[in-house]
């Protein structure tokens, strides 16, 4: 038996209708979800551009943020005065500071050296927490590893300047002491009394509505003077360094206040037979005041006795070894008064005076008594975060001996920020 179906003109009115709704409503659902596909779509595209323009990338295996960014730079240094390293290993030419002025220039004057070591990257990380606030991390690198040579390829390593995680107001890693006052010259090179000190340390930090007040424990380290005079640093340091500093801000003018504590020590070590420690401690306080029209003062000051290692990059030492095979801390000062006046609001002039000065315990006419320097500086942004600036420096090393050695150089710097 044969089933015989009906034709479609002889399909029922009702049935017509019913299947055009079932069609009608298939397709109404699939236009919705192609029209939801593509918004989604449209935003995932507009997030990776606007991620792509910013420098910013979303880990997959987390809720993490990356920041990646650095600057690019080229210095060229006009030095009437230099040291007579090799080409290449002229760290001493591009650096400056109070150990950097020769003692004796005969044959090394009128040179002219280039260099980019001062580009530098980072990687920045955040982790929103569900509670408190995200956990921070910068890994920060630089060219100022070990030297190159100028003969053929400019090759230097890479050097680490920052590593540490921040969370809810503790910083654990590796990055500025707290001793560094939070206002400094916006001189292109610091003035000789910079107090630069990158290392480990563990702190603490509480904010309060206009200032803060932190604690660290860093890396110990005596920089001592032998009674023959040669400056050596000892690695038996036993207690951390201690550093307390307060933070005042308002929005014309800001201070900080930074006190140092810290043993010095040494246990029989570079040939000297002793054992012996003595404290050391110290003082800095920097600030700054907006004046008319965005101008800036700048100043900042500090003192203590075996804080050596902390002031101008271990100019001074921090104690001398006395012929009783004792350690005794030697006081060190320094100082620094800055202005910066804006010429265009992308045009500015800096002016900095810079010195330092310690009382030596050792009596040796050629060791370092007093240095100073002079800035005089142009910036220029054209664009944003390109920087091309120049600046003239006059420094003078002074020794026990009363003596005195110069030096003028003349920096021009180009820098992009990205």
């Amino acid at each position: 038996m044969r089933l015989k179906l009906p034709v479609p003109n002889a399909m029922p009115v009702y049935a017509k209708q019913f299947i055009g709704l079932l069609t009608l409503s298939y397709y109404m659902y699939a236009s919705e979800d192609l029209s939801q596909t593509i918004t989604s779509l449209n935003e995932r595209i507009a997030t990776l551009e606007n991620q792509r323009s910013t420098g910013i990338l979303h880990l997959s295996s987390s809720d993490t943020t990356m920041f990646l960014g650095g600057r690019i730079a080229l210095d060229t240094i006009y030095l009437s005065d230099a040291n007579g390293k090799e080409g290449g290993a002229n760290n001493n030419d591009q650096f400056f500071g109070a150990s950097y002025i020769p003692l004796d220039s005969q044959g090394e004057k009128d040179e002219l050296t280039l260099s980019a070591r001062n580009s530098k990257f980072w990687i920045k990380t955040r982790t929103q927490q569900e509670q408190g606030e995200p956990l921070m991390t910068l890994l920060e690198f630089d060219f100022w590893g070990s030297s190159g040579n100028e003969r053929n390829t400019n090759s230097h390593n890479l050097r680490l300047r920052h590593a540490y995680l921040l969370y809810n107001g503790w910083t654990i890693g590796q990055t500025n002491s707290l001793f560094i006052g939070t206002s400094k010259p916006h001189t292109l090179l610091a003035p000789v009394n910079n107090i630069l000190m990158r290392q480990p340390l563990i702190s603490y930090k509480h904010k309060f509505s206009q200032s803060s007040l932190a604690l660290s424990l860093e890396e110990p380290e005596s920089l001592l003077l032998t009674p023959e005079g040669d400056k050596i640093t000892i690695n038996d340091d036993r207690l951390p360094d201690v550093v307390l500093r307060y933070e005042y801000h308002q929005p014309l003018y800001a201070y900080s206040l930074s006190l140092l504590e810290r043993q010095l020590r040494i246990n029989q070590e570079k040939g000297v037979s002793t054992e012996a420690d003595t404290l050391g401690y110290g003082v800095n306080m920097t600030g700054h005041l907006t004046i008319y029209q965005n101008d800036t003062i700048s100043w900042g000051a500090s003192w203590g006795k075996g804080i050596g290692r902390y002031l101008a990059t271990g100019f001074f030492p921090d104690a001398i070894i006395s012929e009783n095979e004792t350690l005794k801390a030697q006081k060190s000062w320094g100082g620094d008064i800055a202005y910066e006046h804006w010429l265009r609001n992308n045009l500015r002039f800096d002016i900095a005076l810079g010195f330092i000065g310690t009382d030596n315990l050792l009596d040796d006419p050629t060791l370092d008594q007093a240095s100073y320097s002079e800035h005089f500086g142009l910036q220029y942004s054209p664009l944003p975060k390109l920087l091309i600036a120049t600046e003239y420096i006059h420094a003078q090393r002074t020794l026990e001996d009363k003596s005195n050695h110069h030096l003028n150089r003349l920096y021009l710097r180009v820098s992009y920020d990205f």
